[in-house]
C-alpha cells in the first residue's frame, strides 16, 4: 500500500507547490491511484487561493481533471468525490452564465453523489449552495435564453440556498466567505437585521487569503443595504 505521508505534512504545513511537484514526480513514474489523485487536486484547490486571473484558472482546470480521474478509478472514495465536486464547481464558476447553466445539472449531481457519502461536509453543502443561489439569481432572459439552448434549467431556490448555507455555517462559522453569501439570502429574503448582524460578523474576522480580502470588501458593500 502505497504511503503519503509526506505529503499530508506538506499539506498540513502549506508547502502546496512542493507537495504538489512531489506528487507529480510520483505519477510520472507510473503511479496513477486514487488516493495520489485526490491529494495532487487538493493540493491545486490550496494553490488556487494564492491565485489570480489566468494562473488561477489553469490550476483550477488542472485540479479539476485530477479529481475526475480519481473519481473514475474508485467512486466510492469520498475524498475524490469531494475534492472532483469542488475544483468542478470552481471551474464553472468561471464560465459564462449560459455555459454555467449547461454544466450545472452535472455539478449539481456531483455535489449530491459527494453529500451522501457525507452529509454534513461544510465545503461541499456551501458549493451545492452556491449553485442553487446562482439559478435562483437568474433574470428572466437569461432562464429564456439557456432554455432555447438547453433541454432543462435547474431549478433552485433562494430557500434552497439558504438551508445549505445554513447547514455550512453550522459546522464552520467563521468561514468568511460563507458568511458572505449566507447574508446575500438574508437580503434577498428582506431580513436585513439578520444580514447586517452576519455581514458585521465578517469585519470581525481575519482576511487570510486574497479572496476573503475581496468578500471583506463585499460585506462592507453589502452593509450599505442593510
Amino acid at each position: 500500500m502505497e504511503t503519503y505521508s509526506l505529503a499530508d505534512q506538506q499539506f498540513e504545513t502549506r508547502e502546496f507547490t512542493k507537495g504538489l511537484d512531489e506528487l507529480k514526480k510520483r505519477r510520472a513514474t507510473g503511479e496513477e491511484t486514487c488516493d495520489l489523485l485526490w491529494r495532487m487536486c487538493r493540493f491545486c484547490h490550496e494553490l488556487s487561493t494564492t491565485l489570480s486571473g489566468e494562473q488561477r484558472s489553469k490550476v483550477l482546470v488542472e485540479g479539476r481533471d485530477y479529481g475526475m480521474k480519481a473519481m473514475e478509478l474508485d467512486p466510492s472514495c469520498f475524498l475524490a468525490a469531494k475534492w472532483a465536486a469542488i475544483m468542478f464547481g470552481l471551474v464553472v464558476d468561471q464560465l459564462p452564465t449560459k455555459e454555467k447553466i449547461n454544466e450545472g445539472g452535472k455539478l449539481r449531481d456531483m455535489l449530491d453523489k459527494a453529500l451522501e457519502l457525507d452529509p454534513t461536509d461544510f465545503a461541499l453543502l456551501h458549493l451545492r449552495a452556491r449553485f442553487s443561489y446562482t439559478i435562483a439569481n437568474l433574470s428572466w432572459l437569461e432562464r429564456k435564453a439557456a432554455s432555447v439552448l438547453y433541454n432543462e434549467v435547474p431549478k433552485a431556490t433562494i430557500d434552497d440556498a439558504l438551508a445549505d448555507f445554513e447547514a455550512a455555517y453550522e459546522q464552520r462559522a467563521d468561514w468568511i466567505e460563507n458568511l458572505l453569501f449566507l447574508s446575500k439570502c438574508h437580503l434577498a429574503k428582506k431580513n436585513k437585521t439578520k444580514a447586517r448582524e452576519l455581514a458585521n460578523k465578517i469585519m470581525e474576522l481575519p482576511a487570510e487569503t486574497q479572496n476573503d480580502e475581496e468578500f471583506v470588501k463585499e460585506a462592507k458593500a453589502l452593509l450599505s443595504k442593510c
